[in-house]
């Protein structure tokens, strides 16, 4: 039976008010990472990060694309919620060739058969789970010139398609009952082209679960940045965010090298920060355990992995 306009504002409604909760009826802070691969159950790879750091991942990031469905996922999601934790994915929305589709693009329809699938699916393996919570990320980064359905710089994209497209997608996954899936709103801790906003291509309440900022310290290592503390990267979009929503915030990328500074006294920092009252409205931290740009491992030294092995026990 197709939702009712009526039953699917019930059902925001709903979404809203269970974030609402006070923090005593939820998991006070969120400890995550995307451990630099899918989370793979014969390499045991979580129990092995886990190990590592000492510590219980509340949140385990994935990155996903539109060419794949749940029947790729599967093995991960399962592995992920056996372990005891949220599955974050990001889903990045790219054509056969992979090319990245814009916001046009979605509001003129091309996802739509995928959308419906693929929400069908997931409410399928929740309820074959117990209904475990799925956190979903979609058009991550908006605000930035690199990808295809970014604002910044764009001919294309711009914040009212932006808005279009992401309430476009929940719609679809609300329709099809999948309720039990939190939209995360994303936004690069700076805004990056023209056009771009931490703000202005905002959704709504209605259609948001969670709020979230992406950001990094690339220290001396390239030739245009400097050492940045937790809130040289992060003071900017949290307050322009908290601005809009009182929505949980999650930082769900974040890392540091090692040139410039001291990589376990910025960890410490970060931690420090994210406890305090000046950024109150972080619920987790999502630690970027891959060698990409630089080299982002929290083992990347023994005294950075030490600082997040402890800190791991305080949050």
């Amino acid at each position: 039976m197709k939702t009712t306009k009526f039953a699917l504002t019930l059902l925001m409604l709903a979404s809203t008010l269970l974030w609402a909760l006070p923090a005593s009826a939820q998991t006070s802070f969120y400890n995550g990472a995307w451990i630099g691969t899918w989370p793979n159950q014969s390499l045991n790879n979580i129990a092995a990060y886990e190990q590592l750091i000492g510590g219980h991942q509340d949140v385990v990031h994935t990155f996903v694309n539109s060419n794949q469905g749940i029947n790729e996922w599967k093995g991960f999601m399962d592995y992920v919620n056996n372990n005891g934790s949220i599955n974050l994915l990001t889903l990045e929305f790219k054509n056969k060739n992979y090319k990245e589709y814009s916001t046009a693009d979605i509001n003129r329809g091309v996802v739509d058969a995928y959308l419906k699938q693929t929400a069908k699916q997931l409410v399928n393996w929740q309820a074959a789970n117990k209904n475990p919570e799925i956190w979903l990320r979609i058009f991550h980064e908006g605000n930035g010139n690199w990808y295809g359905w970014g604002v910044g710089d764009s001919t294309v994209n711009t914040n009212e398609t932006y808005k279009a497209a992401f309430q476009r997608v929940v719609t679809i996954f609300r329709e099809q009952g999948a309720t039990n899936v939190k939209f995360m709103y994303n936004v690069n801790a700076e805004n990056v082209g023209k056009n771009a906003s931490f703000t202005a291509m905002y959704p709504g309440d209605a259609y948001v679960d969670l709020l979230s900022i992406d950001g990094y310290n690339f220290g001396t290592k390239e030739s245009w940045s400097s050492w940045r503390s937790f809130n040289d990267v992060f003071y900017a979009s949290y307050k322009a965010l908290t601005s809009i929503s009182s929505k949980p915030i999650i930082i769900a990328e974040t890392g540091t090298t090692e040139s410039g500074g001291s990589k376990n006294e910025w960890v410490i920092d970060a931690m420090n920060q994210v406890q305090s009252p000046a950024y109150s409205q972080i619920k987790g931290l999502i630690w970027f355990n891959e060698n990409k740009e630089l080299d982002w491992h929290i083992d990347s030294s023994a005294d950075s992995l030490s600082a997040y092995q402890t800190l791991q026990k305080t949050l």
